[in-house]
């Protein structure tokens, strides 16, 4: 009887024969001592031909280096909350009932409309006070279109003069030393006339600013301009720009423009039509045929929003200015 020993690895089926297992072989570096499974000519860590050596010994880990050393784990953080993401907010119109206008801006009846009151300043010259309809209108934007010659600037400078407030005479021709002679010789130097020779609009109104100007004298509107706007002065786009900040500026401001613009050999006003719509008054001072071609006829000719259309003034004009031919400052039967 043969005694099996349990110690004994196991046997073939088919030969009887002990199966012991190959003791797995691998490869060291003679150089570093990297072991793997596999031979390559070159260490593939210290780069070494000196060849691996094949062996079956127990493969220990190879050291860690500094540099493959890998730190270890820390407890992790918890994660910041995601910041909320945006939501889309759609604009729309509030419903008719919603609305809430202003009490100004209802419908409200004729009948409870409150006149309104203009204050008048009177310019000395009494054809030219009744012509305005009473006096000059705070706030009032009055044109005055001449053919050259007849005495535009002479007749502005002396209505300045009877105003006797703060006033601004902006020269876009003329000098400062032409203007002042034509003020003295009228007798209109006064000391509450300032000069201005400029043609930049967004430069006078900032002098008018710093004088604190009530009244503001344009001489000529169609040598004005604006920086913004595109075009040589006097051409279509800078007239009427230059004019509607100008009627801006007197409305906002509370300041009188007097504008004096230029007339075409047709006799019309020199430029578009609207800039007679933007203006409150529009005068028209020609010449008469008595008084040995010195009598000046003013009138207005289309337009006054404080007075009457169908009146007209007589003034003479002479070397100290301008003198009223009637006693009363007008004639009615022109």
């Amino acid at each position: 009887m043969v005694r099996v020993d349990e110690d004994l690895p196991p046997r073939s089926p088919d030969h009887g024969t002990v199966i012991t297992p190959a003791p797995a072989r691998h490869f060291r570096c003679r150089a570093c001592g990297r072991e793997q499974a596999t031979w390559t000519a070159r260490c593939p860590s210290c780069l070494s031909l000196e060849g691996l050596a094949a062996t079956t010994e127990s493969r220990d880990p190879p050291p860690e280096s500094p540099e493959t050393r890998r730190p270890s784990p820390q407890p992790s953080e918890p994660p910041l909350p995601a910041p909320p993401r945006p939501r889309l907010t759609i604009a729309r119109a509030p419903a008719p009932e919603g609305l809430i206008e202003e009490p100004e801006n209802e419908p409200i009846p004729l009948s409870e409309v409150t006149e309104a009151t203009f204050v008048r300043l009177s310019t000395g010259l009494p054809p030219l006070d009744h012509v305005l309809g009473g006096g000059l209108v705070v706030a009032s934007v009055v044109l005055l279109a001449s053919p050259p010659g007849i005495g535009k600037s002479s007749l502005t400078l002396q209505m300045l003069d009877g105003l006797q407030h703060r006033c601004l005479y902006v020269t876009g021709e003329e000098t400062r030393e032409q203007v002042a002679a034509t003020a003295r010789r009228i007798g209109a130097a006064s000391g509450k006339i300032y000069v201005l020779a400029e043609r930049h609009l967004d430069l006078i109104f900032a002098k008018a600013r710093n004088i604190r100007a009530q009244t503001i004298a344009i001489d000529s509107i169609q040598k004005m301009n604006c920086a913004d706007v595109s075009g040589r002065a006097g051409c279509t786009s800078q007239l009427k720009e230059c004019t509607s900040r100008l009627v801006q500026y007197a409305k906002t401001t509370g300041t009188t423009i007097w504008l004096i613009g230029h007339v075409t050999s047709d006799g019309e006003i020199a430029g578009p039509k609207t800039i007679e719509h933007d203006v409150d008054v529009v005068l028209d001072l020609e010449q008469g045929a008595a008084l040995e071609g010195n009598e000046r006829i003013l009138r207005v000719p289309t337009k006054n929003r404080f007075g009457p259309t169908n009146v007209v003034g007589r003034l003479e004009i002479t070397a100290k200015g301008f003198a009223c031919v009637d006693e009363d400052g007008w004639n009615e039967r022109l």
